[in-house]
């Protein structure tokens, strides 16, 4: 039988997304960790995993997403949700009206931690801030971002047509090799 790991996340659709492309025994727990405040979201979901792994003494995956823009020194980073809980997507591109820069990326970092240490796999897709929120589908940045190469937002695209490009799949395949080789 597979070993299990434990994902500490109280949203299931995330879940269902883990499982669905690593394939692993992925099982949800929703644990309370006092997050660390950094930009970097590697550092957060590091810390994340460590203090989660401590806790309850089995393998687990965390996971930190960030936005990072060009014209605001790589602000929000990391503190994305609550730059979205003050301003919502419309206080962004406000800030952002007189830019020309509208250059972001935007990342998550899954984060392992087990009895051997504490592994990172990052994922980060190019791409800029639209002039005006555009789509219904998503949450958070969605209606602001517009991934390299495209002219949707992620609001725009449906699920499988972001899933297929996002920052999380990119971090969980780099995740799924690192434990098919552990083995």
């Amino acid at each position: 039988m597979q070993e299990k790991i434990y994902f500490i996340t109280g949203n299931k659709n995330k879940i269902e997304e883990v499982r669905a492309i690593t394939g692993l025994n992925v099982v949800a727990k929703n644990l309370d960790i006092q997050e660390i405040q950094s930009l970097d979201v590697e550092e957060v979901a590091r810390d994340k995993a460590l203090k989660a792994f401590e806790k309850i003494g089995q393998p687990v995956i965390v996971d930190d997403t960030g936005m990072s823009i060009e014209a605001l020194n790589g602000l929000p980073g990391a503190l994305i949700t609550w730059f979205l809980g003050a301003l919502k997507p419309e206080g962004i591109i406000k800030i952002l009206a007189q830019e020309k820069n509208r250059n972001a990326s935007v990342s998550t970092c899954i984060a392992y931690a087990d009895e051997t240490g504490v592994y990172t796999f990052l994922g980060a897709i190019q791409g800029e801030i639209a002039s005006a929120p555009r789509g219904k589908n998503g949450f958070g940045y969605d209606s602001i971002f517009i991934p390299e190469g495209h002219k949707k937002t992620y609001a725009e695209m449906s699920s499988e047509e972001k899933n297929s490009i996002s920052m999380r799949k990119i971090a969980l395949l780099k995740f799924k090799e690192f434990i098919r080789n552990k083995k």
